[in-house]
């Protein structure tokens, strides 16, 4: 079976955030209209959704429940989180517990709601920098201190400094560890060992663990992702995990996540606090898209990870020829790259201000990932490779190449 990674779409005119922004920076026209901006039209390559469309079988699930015609208040079904628990048990190893999902608007939205609802005001939440920026968001609005270690970025690959890790889990005033897994935006899927050893530090201290895990099936050929729920210790078996197929197969903009609470008194807990924000049920086309999407959408997604291990391959054949002094931190999963610029002799901002302006390009400055981002920018290759290939052409037209 084949799909179609290579068609351009043009998502102007559609409020998309990732284009809307570019067209603001750089005075796009509006769809079938000429670019009216001084060089080629600009290039988005920032906001973790894709260029590509949505897997055929998910399209036509949702065409199907339109053509029902009635969208009154719905919950989710059986069906739906039967569907759920099977793909987590036969992509990923884990026995998801069908009776422990609870739904919400998606993974942003329900950190928000855990950490206004489980951390009180002026309490502490551990983030792993880098990190996708509105984590620091959701700690800060909520009227809590964001707890920050550095992940080690060692012979290109990065891990976590277990013994700094202790030493944080042991402040009493911390009250929730943020797990990014996959991590947004090194790409790392910690194993099996990596995960129960944060497993076995939350036990001993006592720290609540949220894992955000909605790049969880976007893993490379070769590479694996292991959910922390999927382990058999107490601090896992505590856990709460937001997952879902927003990243998996475009559908963000569908308002959906899981929220996964296998402790029953804790997941008492939680249904109350999403009851307490006013969320009740799903939107029904959604609902109808994801059980699509897990029930059909397998052979899809593995041909999407074959394109963009192609797209991660293209751009690391294209810095080793034209810009030696960028270097790809290779990614396990998402289809983000982080590319490290440091040793290119600009200012991240020189850069950035380069990129954006001349190259008319858009991708993210790592700053905003934390301190530990500067000097790196992160990259989506989630789009035809024919757009990529125009992109990296301008970037080294603007940063200097060795033709």
């Amino acid at each position: 079976m084949t799909f179609d990674f290579e068609t351009r779409i043009d998502r102007r005119g559609t409020g998309a955030i990732k284009w809307d922004r570019t067209i603001a920076t750089h005075g796009q026209a509006a769809p079938g209209e000429a670019f009216a901006g001084d060089g080629p039209p600009p290039i988005a390559l920032t906001i973790a959704d894709m260029e590509l469309a949505s897997p055929p079988a998910v399209l036509e699930a949702m065409t199907r429940r339109i053509a029902h015609g009635i969208f009154g208040y719905t919950l989710p079904t059986p069906e739906y989180r039967a569907a759920a628990a099977e793909w987590q048990r036969t992509r990923h190893g884990w026995d998801m517990p069908a009776d422990a999902i609870l739904t919400f608007h998606g993974v942003v939205p329900a950190l928000y709601l855990l950490v206004r609802g489980l951390v009180p005001p002026g309490g502490k939440v551990l983030l792993q920098a880098p990190v996708f920026p509105p984590f620091f968001d959701v700690v800060r609005r909520n009227g809590c201190e964001a707890v920050i270690d550095e992940l080690v970025l060692e012979d290109g690959r990065y891990r976590m400094d277990f013994a700094r890790l202790e030493r944080l889990f042991a402040d009493p005033a911390l009250g929730l560890f943020v797990l990014c897994n996959p991590h947004n935006p090194t790409g790392r899927a910690w194993t099996r060992d990596e995960l129960a050893r944060v497993a076995e530090l939350a036990q001993r201290h006592g720290v609540q663990v949220v894992a955000d895990e909605i790049h969880g099936d976007l893993v490379m050929p070769g590479c694996r992702f292991t959910p922390f729920g999927s382990l058999d210790l107490p601090a896992a078996r505590k856990a709460i995990t937001c997952n879902g197929l927003s990243k998996t197969m475009n559908l963000a903009g569908l308002a959906l996540c899981n929220i996964v609470v296998p402790d029953a008194p804790l997941r008492e807990r939680i249904a109350a606090l999403i009851m307490g924000a006013g969320a009740f049920g799903v939107n029904p086309i959604s609902e109808a898209g994801f059980v699509a999407g897990w029930r059909s959408g397998g052979p899809w997604l593995d041909a999407l990870m074959r394109h963009v291990d192609g797209n991660r391959r293209f751009v690391a054949d294209f810095l080793d020829e034209r810009l030696p002094a960028v270097r790809l931190v290779p990614p396990e999963a998402t289809y983000l790259l982080w590319l490290d610029f440091r040793n290119l002799g600009l200012a991240p901002d020189e850069i950035g201000e380069r990129v954006t302006t001349r190259a008319r390009v858009r991708i993210e400055n790592g700053a905003a990932f934390g301190a530990g981002g500067a000097g790196f920018f992160r990259v989506n290759v989630a789009c035809p490779r024919a757009m990529l290939a125009e992109a990296m052409e301008r970037i080294a037209g603007a940063l200097g190449s060795n033709r």
